[in-house]
């Protein structure tokens, strides 16, 4: 595009992805940390929404899971198979 005084102007276009996509292609690379962070910022109260935020809290802070008597691996694991199961279709 030639802008004022015929000096070049780049226009810089930014791809809007939807938080449904960043999971998706957080995923695909391998990066479950990013897709969990992402999906437990869902708002809705459904079920794998909760277990979403359930398993990245559990993630953050490992010790206060354990001090409630809960293993934080297996929130965090079964977390991360219900985004595989909900994303990875």
């Amino acid at each position: 595009m030639i802008g004022i005084d015929g000096v070049f102007i780049r226009q810089q276009q930014q791809i809007m992805q939807s938080k449904t996509e960043r999971i998706k292609t957080a995923l695909a690379d391998g990066d479950w940390l990013s897709a969990l962070r992402t999906a437990s910022r869902f708002h809705d109260r459904s079920t794998d929404t909760l277990a979403f935020k359930r398993g990245f809290d559990a993630y953050q802070h490992p010790e206060f899971y354990r001090q409630l008597g809960k293993d934080p691996d297996k929130l965090i694991s079964a977390a991360i198979k219900r985004l595989q199961a909900r994303f990875c279709r």
